[in-house]
């Protein structure tokens, strides 16, 4: 009987540690996208496994899944004094429309004009819904580039509209020609609130030399910021890369141009949920490193996951 006692209570002893051990771990997920760095378009993770890294955390129980939305996407776009030149409004509007042509019907999708400040033209909507309005907002009085241009600020407004009803895979996709010259919101604060909200940041940039030291510094700092949430650039560069850009509106380009909205708009659609338990629960934020390897534990080449750097405490 005492045998049978002390073996009773060295199982209720485990089983007590064990709970304590999961309550005392907390669980974590985020929005990531593949790719591979090849132009073969297959993308898989058969035979690949991921590794996560946090700072005085040990992870466990990672889980990978294919998210395909409904997605939510707003779309800022530069309407500064900058964008005044030849072609610039064509290919704005052209990388607008190709996006949304290129996307699935459910998506939900708004438009927000900038320059000093955020101006929001189409609430979210369906596709087709987007599309009209946009139809409507260009024949009756399309807007015209002015002022200076507050790209931060802008990200901040559409982040902050999103936020009102908060979903996990929310994205914001930039369409500028990369300079910030305006804003007055702070960047570290900005990057704490995409982050915790965990809203993709995409840039697709109208490529042309910074004019100033001040725009100068802001690029890497978009970069950065694009970076740190599990975004990605592209775009299309100026024909001459002149201080006063020559933009080439050729068919060849105007292809180009829609061969890269196309690749931006497949990782946002086609992102992989991860989900992760860590040992102990985050106090602050924290720096995040994924890695994918083989199943002999060698890096997997030619894949890259694009996710957020940096967690936060739920």
């Amino acid at each position: 009987m005492l045998q049978m006692k002390q073996t009773l209570c060295r199982v209720m002893a485990v089983a007590i540690l064990s709970l304590c051990a999961h309550s005392q771990s907390a669980h974590y997920s985020m929005l990531c996208s593949l790719t591979r760095e090849s132009k073969n378009p297959a993308v898989s993770l058969a035979g690949i496994h991921l590794e996560i890294g946090v700072h005085a955390r040990k992870a466990s129980g990672i889980k990978i899944s294919l998210s395909e939305g409904p997605r939510r996407i707003m779309i800022l776009r530069d309407m500064s004094a900058s964008m005044t030149g030849g072609n610039e409004q064509k290919l704005l509007l052209q990388a607008v429309k190709d996006f949304v042509e290129l996307s699935p019907a459910i998506d939900q999708f708004a438009l927000i004009d900038f320059s000093d400040k955020p101006h929001t033209q189409i609430d979210l909507q369906n596709a087709d819904q987007f599309s009209k309005q946009l139809d409507d907002l260009e024949s009756s009085k399309p807007p015209l580039p002015r002022g200076h241009t507050a790209i931060f600020d802008t990200i901040y407004a559409a982040a902050s509209y999103l936020q009102k009803n908060p979903q996990e895979d929310d994205s914001i996709l930039v369409i500028t020609d990369g300079d910030d010259n305006a804003s007055t919101v702070d960047l570290t604060k900005l990057k704490e609130y995409l982050l915790r909200s965990k809203i993709r940041l995409y840039l697709f940039v109208l490529s042309s030399p910074p004019v100033s030291p001040v725009q100068e510094n802001k690029r890497p700092e978009l970069m950065q910021l694009m970076v740190d949430t599990g975004g990605r650039l592209t775009g299309v560069a100026s024909k001459t890369m002149l201080i006063e850009p020559n933009f080439d509106a050729s068919p060849t380009t105007i292809a180009l141009l829609r061969e890269r909205v196309a690749a931006l708009q497949y990782l946002i659609q086609k992102a992989y949920r991860i989900e992760f338990h860590l040992d102990a629960p985050l106090a602050k934020q924290t720096r995040l490193d994924t890695k994918l390897v083989t199943t002999d534990n060698k890096p997997a080449k030619g894949l890259q996951l694009l996710c957020p750097k940096y967690i936060y405490p739920n």
